[in-house]
């Protein structure tokens, strides 16, 4: 059995997940990770469903095997025979734990979270569109990481409240290249995107923390190297919304859930939110970090 600690909790796994803190401790544990699925949910989703929920307990099938998320407390899942450890893990990691907090009452934003002096701020946006590479620069800036890929997001007395996630990092190779990391010390986590943990063990945020603000990064064409503005009212749910780790699962398989829409227009109301959109091709990170330096710290 292995033990871990991430966001906030403490897990058992029938299998190891290299990015999680390992942790010694004498309890349950508050998640429990199976790596099976019991045969009547394969039997559901073999059916007609991809996705079936029953209100706290949520599982569905894709191209690598079946997964389920059950009252915020356990996690099964089962690859196809055949079909690659590594690539099940990373669902699990991603969707089921999203699905997982999901059934907690909590949001998961599609993105990173960094602490710099007092503040707590989550980075997010469009694939391709310099998540790690801003997070990046924020870290070699002094920053210490709090989670990498999902951001969980919970209210307490009206104060939206982050969990650390686990002190790793994961880079594609282009970035891993920009921070003069070789990948063939690193653990390759990621088949589908090709990418690697990084130990982030020695400027790792572990307490929870208030979030400040949110950034939504994305591309544009022509025009300025980097358009940065502060939103408000619907544009500030829209974008919230957009960046749910768990909008494309729920856009796809049935359609966002009332009581999530509604989490979003809370949090995104106690929040400070920006988009800053980079220019295309052009080496932008000092541009976008003296923004976020005269913004927002």
């Amino acid at each position: 059995m292995y033990k871990y600690t991430a966001y906030g909790h403490k897990i058992l796994s029938d299998i190891a997940f290299e990015q999680f803190e390992k942790a010694e401790f004498d309890s349950e544990g508050d998640i429990r990770i199976h790596h099976y699925v019991e045969k009547e949910i394969k039997d559901i989703l073999q059916e007609d469903y991809q996705v079936s929920i029953r209100n706290k307990d949520i599982f569905y099938r894709n191209q690598v095997g079946f997964f389920e998320a059950r009252n915020g407390k356990e996690i099964f899942f089962e690859e196809y025979p055949g079909c690659s450890l590594t690539e099940a893990k990373e669902f699990v990691m991603g969707n089921t734990f999203a699905l997982l907090f999901y059934e907690k009452d909590m949001n998961v934003i599609h993105g990173a979270a960094v602490r710099i002096g007092d503040k707590t701020i989550i980075v997010s946006g469009d694939s391709g569109a310099g998540k790690s590479t801003v997070t990046s620069k924020l870290i070699r800036e002094g920053a210490r990481l709090i989670t990498d890929d999902q951001s969980v997001i919970y209210v307490k007395d009206n104060v939206p409240m982050l969990l650390p996630g686990y002190p790793a990092q994961k880079l594609c190779v282009d970035a891993a290249d920009r921070n003069d990391l070789n990948i063939d010390n690193l653990v390759k986590v990621d088949d589908q995107k090709n990418k690697y943990a990084v130990s982030r063990k020695e400027n790792f945020y572990s307490e929870v923390s208030k979030v400040d603000a949110v950034i939504f990064l994305q591309k544009h064409k022509e025009g300025e190297e980097v358009i940065a503005k502060k939103i408000g009212g619907a544009e500030k749910v829209n974008m919230f919304t957009r960046y749910l780790f768990l909008f494309p699962f729920f856009q796809t398989a049935v359609m966002l859930p009332t009581d999530l829409m509604l989490q979003c227009v809370r949090i995104s109301s106690l929040i400070d939110i920006y988009t800053v959109s980079r220019k295309e091709n052009v080496n932008t990170e000092s541009k976008i970090y003296s923004f976020i330096e005269n913004q927002i710290l």
